[in-house]
């Protein structure tokens, strides 16, 4: 199932973040920058998780502390 990013979020030290939900769960996502030596400008962004299959709430509390 394909989860779709609800809200996005980003902390005092430029680190992006975001709720996702498929549905029946919820995750909190972090936006990751890696070296790419075939993209241009050397620089590959993508989401990846930092916690998954939680309640609405806890996601949340995880979403509001991660993204203070």
């Amino acid at each position: 199932m394909t989860t779709k990013l609800t809200q996005t979020k980003t902390n005092k030290r430029g680190i992006k973040y975001a709720l996702g939900t498929d549905g029946n769960t919820f995750s909190v996502w972090k936006l990751c920058e890696n070296y790419a030596a075939h993209r241009k400008g050397g620089m590959s962004f993508t989401w990846r998780y930092v916690e998954k299959n939680m309640t609405q709430d806890a996601a949340m509390v995880l979403f509001t502390r991660r993204g203070a």
